[in-house]
Order: structure tokens, then C-alpha cells, then sequence
């Protein structure tokens, strides 16, 4: 009597990366970037891997195909915009006249 193993591979939808296939000007297969949560994995024509980048905040951490360093990437943060005082441009001399009882 032969035995068999069944295995069953249950796979939540948060798991599954999500596919990008990459096309040249003339149409031709550039290849794939799979993202899966905060990570990028780029893979050839041919399915050799190409390298990944991770992202933490705002900036992105690039690695080649053997996992070297090949730079970092940063987001521009929104600049700082602080609102100007502009006067009224109406007389104060109500105001002072009051005041000083005039």
C-alpha cells in the first residue's frame, strides 16, 4: 500500500505580492517587480533576479542581485510654509482716538 503526502498552502490575501510586468518602447519584456508590504523584489526577462528595495519612512534602501549596497533614495518632505502677516490696511486712528480719548 503507498502512502501520499498532501500538503496544503493556505495563503492569507495580505501574503500575496502583488505583480508589475515591465514592457520596452517596442514591447518588449523588460520583467517583473513583485511588492510584498514594504519591500520590492525586481526580476529579468528571464526570472534572475535583479535585485530589491526596502522602504522605512521616507527614504528607500536599494540592494543588488547578491544583496550589496547600491544606495538609498529619499522622498522630499513637504516644505514648511509659515503664513506672512499682512496688516489690515485700515486706519488705526479709531482706535488710538479711543484709547486716548480724543
Amino acid at each position: 500500500m503507498k502512502k501520499t503526502l498532501l500538503t496544503f498552502l493556505l495563503i492569507s490575501n495580505s501574503v500575496i505580492a502583488q505583480t508589475t510586468y515591465l514592457y520596452g518602447a517596442q514591447g518588449q519584456n523588460l520583467g517583473t517587480v513583485q511588492r510584498s508590504g514594504n519591500a520590492q523584489y525586481f526580476y529579468g526577462p528571464q526570472g534572475q533576479n535583479l535585485g530589491t528595495a526596502q522602504q522605512s519612512g521616507n527614504t528607500t534602501y536599494v540592494y543588488g542581485a547578491q544583496g550589496q549596497n547600491l544606495g538609498t533614495v529619499m522622498s522630499p518632505t513637504a516644505p514648511l510654509v509659515m503664513p506672512s502677516y499682512v496688516p489690515i490696511p485700515t486706519s488705526m486712528t479709531p482706535i488710538y482716538d479711543s484709547i486716548f480719548g480724543r
